[in-house]
């Protein structure tokens, strides 16, 4: 009997061909998709951070003005400052607030002198130790927001309108505007509470 012999049956050079220019065009939809997304990943990561920034800024300016306290306080060198001012030096708020005292059961509460400023195009927040300071006082500096600006307004409730910032008498609101990359003007009304 007679047999018969089968062919082994293979790709063709063309079908390989054919097979190698679809995977290669596959590949380059993918890389581009991937640089499309990593692309936007280098976008997106730091200004999420910017906004987390802004975020705690507004949300400790807002504690530190609805706490803050009619007190004024002595200074390094015996200067009296007042109790919600624009400061000294890069010193754009300073202001006297109250805190919760967990620790004594006397008083419910204990003071704290705090101060926002500008170095270097950053604004950071500076909490004092004491009120009345001397020249050894420490206190703990807080990183909160690069900008290059704040430009701060006060509400007059007798004359019912915003001028700008000069302490004295405490006012019934402030207005904080900040300069962000990006964002551009960024502006919070908060009302003060002594």
């Amino acid at each position: 009997m007679y047999k018969q012999r089968t062919k082994q049956q293979g790709f063709t050079l063309i079908e390989i061909l054919i097979a190698l220019a679809i995977f290669t065009i596959m590949s380059m939809m993918a890389y581009a998709g991937l640089a499309a997304v990593l692309n936007a990943r280098s976008h997106t990561v730091p200004r999420s951070e910017q906004l987390a920034q802004l975020q705690k800024t507004l949300y400790l300016l807002n504690e530190d003005l609805t706490q803050v306290i009619d007190r004024s306080i002595r200074d390094e060198l015996g200067s009296q400052e007042p109790a919600l001012g624009p400061g000294r030096g890069g010193e754009v708020l300073a202001l006297t607030r109250t805190v919760p005292n967990w620790m004594n059961e006397t008083t419910p509460y204990k003071l704290q002198r705090v101060s926002y400023l500008i170095e270097e195009g950053v604004l950071y927040r500076r909490v004092y130790d004491v009120v009345d300071r001397t020249q050894k006082t420490s206190y703990v500096r807080r990183k909160l927001l690069k900008t290059p600006t704040v430009i701060l307004k006060q509400y007059d409730s007798l004359t019912q309108r915003w001028t700008p910032f000069n302490g004295g008498k405490m006012p019934a609101a402030l207005d904080i505007s900040f300069n962000l990359e990006g964002l551009g003007l960024i502006n919070r009304s908060f009302i003060v509470r002594p």
